[in-house]
């Protein structure tokens, strides 16, 4: 009789977390491909939004529609067509109005998928009435025709573009005017894209053994993340951010650089090299934690009875966030995240007293948003699985292929 060696309590739970990871990636992708069967927009309201006066609307192609005075159709008024342009969340859809004279006389949203409170602040702001009265030849550029909104600038940006295409659309299908095709976008490379590049690069020589200064370096990186990447350009990675990549919305690389490069290093080094760079180096809201905690003195949460249980509810509010995001095809819908009313004062009265707490607990606990709420690091927990799985399988592989 063959004796079974018994499991040991390690091994179990290498297999529960093995188990539960390829359910949670089994169930995304059920969740990915539902959001896109349930997915559909009318836009009859945003199209009799976009120009209230009309009294009727006729589909002419796809989707624009010939705008008339009355139900008679008798006087055509112009045309009003979906225009599109890439947001920060995703795909931004903003229907037009043009006037036979080819100006635009009216705008109307029709989908998107930025944060709720983001896009509060442009709808506020009145950017969209300095849409009125462009014509299709202006350039709707940001800074040069239009005033952006402060915050919000890629929304904005979007919105501008979704005008500028709808308009030209018009102008070419049905009003018979010649346009000039649009340049490619130019490329973007700033203060964000070398700050992010430089961050990667001091992390490098920081991780080094025989480097000196690893303790003065880290602290270079914090803050640099905190004023740099947080307050003056607030552009720290949140769950929204990479649930908008999962939904396939890539933007432009030539006006994204910065997002490329930070996931891309993020990715490279976890994979490479097993460390999650960004987290502990230069997150700017871990950052804001650890410079409260240096003030009050803070320290570790003595919880080790119940830190299995704070894991697993951080790994199960991450999953339910994905899970909605790609199931109502919206990279904001579930994002819970604090940064943003920190770094722009922007968010709901929830968000702002859940800000306002873990603010005041890192002054006496070591990052408690990082330990307990944290939507990231369970990402990087899957990836860092991922990784080790695979290189156990290949060692297999090449055991089983050596010895025979």
């Amino acid at each position: 009789m063959i004796k079974k060696t018994p499991i040991s309590k390690q091994a179990r739970t290498r297999r529960l977390e093995r188990f539960l990871a390829v359910t949670a990636v089994i169930t995304i992708i059920i969740a990915w491909f539902a959001g896109v069967a349930l997915e559909a927009s009318d836009l009859q309201p945003a199209i009799e939004a976009a120009w209230p006066e009309a009294g009727h609307f006729e589909r002419v192609s796809g989707d624009t529609f010939a705008a008339y005075q009355d139900a008679a159709a008798e006087q055509l008024l112009g045309y009003v067509t979906v225009g599109e342009a890439a947001g920060y969340g995703g795909p931004l859809q903003l229907a037009v109005a043009v006037d036979l004279g080819g100006e635009v006389v009216g705008t109307a949203v029709v989908s998107h998928k930025e944060t709720p409170s983001f896009f509060a602040r442009v709808e506020g702001g009145g950017f969209l009435l300095q849409l009125w009265g462009k014509f299709f030849g202006d350039p709707f550029q940001l800074d040069e025709d239009l005033d952006g909104v402060s915050g919000a600038t890629v929304t904005s940006r979007a919105l501008a573009e979704a005008a500028l295409q709808g308009s030209r659309l018009i102008a070419v299908e049905q009003l018979g005017e010649t346009v000039l095709a649009a340049p490619p976008p130019p490329i973007q490379f700033g203060m964000p894209e070398i700050t992010v590049l430089a961050l990667f690069a001091v992390g490098y020589f920081a991780h080094r053994p025989k480097f000196k200064y690893k303790k003065q370096a880290r602290w270079l990186m914090l803050l640099t993340g905190l004023f740099v990447l947080g307050f003056w350009y607030n552009l720290p990675l949140t769950i929204s951010k990479i649930n908008s990549f999962l939904l396939g919305f890539w933007p432009q690389w030539q006006t994204n650089l910065y997002w490329y490069f930070l996931l891309g290093g993020i990715l490279f080094v976890l994979t490479a090299d097993n460390k999650n760079a960004y987290c502990a180096w230069f997150c700017p809201f871990g950052a804001a934690q650890e410079c409260l905690g240096v003030i009050g003195g803070a320290k570790r949460v003595g919880l080790r009875q119940y830190r299995r249980l704070f894991v697993w509810l951080q790994r199960g509010l991450a999953w339910l966030a994905i899970v909605l995001a790609l199931l109502f095809r919206n990279p904001g819908v579930s994002s819970y995240e604090v940064f943003g009313t920190l770094f722009s004062l922007t968010g709901s009265t929830v968000l702002f007293a859940l800000t306002g707490i873990v603010l005041v607990m890192s002054l006496f606990f070591k990052r408690p948003w990082c330990n307990f709420l944290c939507p990231l690091d369970p990402v990087y927990d899957l990836i860092r699985l991922v990784r080790g799985w695979s290189l156990e399988l290949w060692r297999t592989v090449k055991q089983t292929a050596s010895s025979t």
